[in-house]
């Protein structure tokens, strides 16, 4: 019995708290019990999601359904950043296939169901295209680019930005300034919930879910 405590006292000082470590999926708040902590945590939350006026309430409504997104994930996003959501970012590849014509000609064309959708926006809409996946441009084809994505989307696409990171996007908005806390990914899979991670951008918003 002895030897097993003596043991005990070689352990790391912080073993118990590792031990207690919350998993995935936690908010790191403390635990729900009776404790002065516990009360103010939930203290707080309840005035951060406490209903707003009515009137800020159809505002907010308004903006998530012409964003494409949940009311939720707007207020969420105001409350995180204190920044309002108004512009989206979407990789080229999900939106368009880019491919050359019979005279070498660079041809968009947008894919049919991700097309409906971006008629439905009603934001500021930003394409991520990968330098990779595009057949190798010109200076002046990617100076034009814009205006021929813009045909296939009838004018919704406000710039192109090219890279595969985080830090293009981020080149990209900042040229047109948009803060990073403004703007979310439309992505599919986790390789773009990465991306929009790596970026910096309050969240990613699966194009499955997009008005839904």
């Amino acid at each position: 019995m002895g030897d097993r405590f003596d043991r005990l006292k070689l352990r790391h000082a912080n073993v118990e708290a590792l031990l207690r470590r919350p998993g995935i999926g936690h908010n790191n708040g403390p635990t729900f019990d009776m404790s002065w902590e516990a009360w103010v945590w939930r203290r707080a939350a309840a005035k951060a999601w406490k209903t707003p006026s009515p009137e800020i309430a159809k505002m907010r409504v308004r903006r998530a359904e012409r964003l494409g997104i949940t009311y939720k994930e707007l207020t969420a996003s105001l409350m995180n950043t204190g920044a309002n959501l108004g512009t989206a970012v979407m990789p080229l590849s999900l939106a368009a296939r880019v491919r050359r014509g019979p005279n070498r000609e660079v041809i968009v064309e947008a894919r049919n169901s991700v097309a409906a959708l971006v008629a439905k926006f009603g934001g500021r809409l930003f394409l991520l295209g990968d330098i990779d996946a595009v057949p190798a441009l010109s200076d002046e084809e990617r100076a034009a680019f814009l205006s021929v994505v813009n045909r296939a989307f009838d004018g919704k696409v406000e710039a192109v930005g090219w890279g595969h990171d985080g830090k293009a996007i981020r080149t990209m908005l900042r040229s047109n300034a948009v803060p990073h806390q403004e703007a979310f990914l439309i992505g599919a899979g986790m390789s773009h919930q990465v991306l929009g991670d790596s970026a910096g951008l309050p969240f990613t918003k699966d194009i499955e879910g997009w008005f839904a």
